[in-house]
């Protein structure tokens, strides 16, 4: 898990899916807004039940997905992010999702 102060709290989730800019990786659907009150990156993973019915696989794909970020998040990024897994990360092995994290964050700092 992430720390509390990288997570992106209830109300700006709505905000950032909703106004946010799109990035699509293979496996995810990246919203993402920049904020001007400080340089730490606040993150969120949505999953629905689109994703899988079973929340025990919900929550799996969570703990994978935080944990990747957990290792590869750079110290400066002034991003609001919203990651979306697509269905097919559940059938994916955790080096492909943290090699993916890792090119996701790569494209994030070209664009921020």
């Amino acid at each position: 898990m992430i720390s509390t102060k990288h997570r992106l709290k209830r109300g700006l989730v709505e905000y950032v899916m909703k106004k946010g800019s799109l990035l699509t990786t293979d496996l995810f659907v990246v919203k993402y807004l920049h904020q001007d009150k400080d340089d730490i990156p606040r993150f969120t993973v949505v999953t629905s039940v689109k994703l899988s019915k079973k929340a025990v696989e919900r929550n799996a794909v969570k703990k994978k997905i935080y944990e990747a970020i957990r290792l590869q998040m750079p110290e400066k990024l002034p991003l609001y992010i919203a990651i979306v897994p697509k269905k097919h990360v559940l059938d994916v092995k955790y080096e492909k999702i943290e090699t993916d994290i890792t090119n996701l964050f790569k494209k994030l700092q070209k664009n921020g």
